[in-house]
């Protein structure tokens, strides 16, 4: 079983993508936008930052669809979370969701799959990670070039909900 929870883990990573494609377009389907609201691009600002710190540490290695990286990081965001880039992903989702502001039992059950996708990947990756020599890393701007499809994805999402919210 354990085996079986590993692989699937490693199938979510390769196309943890794509994944949120189906996922946002039945969000868009059951929006309910109103007016600006702060808090939500708060929270993604949140989950923006926390990636932004991740990535300057791991760089493209993070963007990879097979886990690929020859150390286990210990320093800086990985000395007090596991999985920072993960917890970024948590709050653009949770932003991304209350912004689009659905019906309760769609934004509880978008937040249940995503934890449950990311709770196998990250059974997965700890897996991968369990036997790898742990390092200490230094930020580096470069390593954040990834990161910029990142802000893009985010500038469509808030863009396609200020085109909805216009066309109401």
């Amino acid at each position: 079983m354990h085996r079986v929870i590993i692989n699937i883990g490693r199938l979510l990573y390769r196309y943890r993508a794509v994944i949120a494609v189906p996922f946002f377009i039945l969000l868009v389907i059951f929006s309910r936008p109103g007016y600006i609201k702060i808090i939500p691009y708060f929270i993604i600002f949140i989950g923006l930052t926390i990636r932004f710190w991740a990535a300057g540490y791991i760089g493209k290695k993070a963007r990879a669809t097979t886990f690929s990286t020859g150390c286990r990081i210990i320093n800086a965001p990985y000395k007090y979370l596991k999985h920072p880039l993960y917890v970024g992903n948590f709050f653009l989702v949770l932003g991304v969701v209350l912004l689009f502001n659905p019906t309760i039992w769609f934004a509880v059950l978008i937040m249940v799959l995503f934890l449950l996708v990311y709770t196998l990947i990250i059974m997965s990756e700890s897996n991968y990670l369990k036997d790898l020599p742990k390092t200490k890393a230094h930020f580096q701007l470069v390593n954040c070039k990834g990161e910029i499809s990142t802000i893009i994805i985010v500038l469509v999402i808030v863009l396609m909900y200020v085109l909805i919210t216009i066309s109401i």
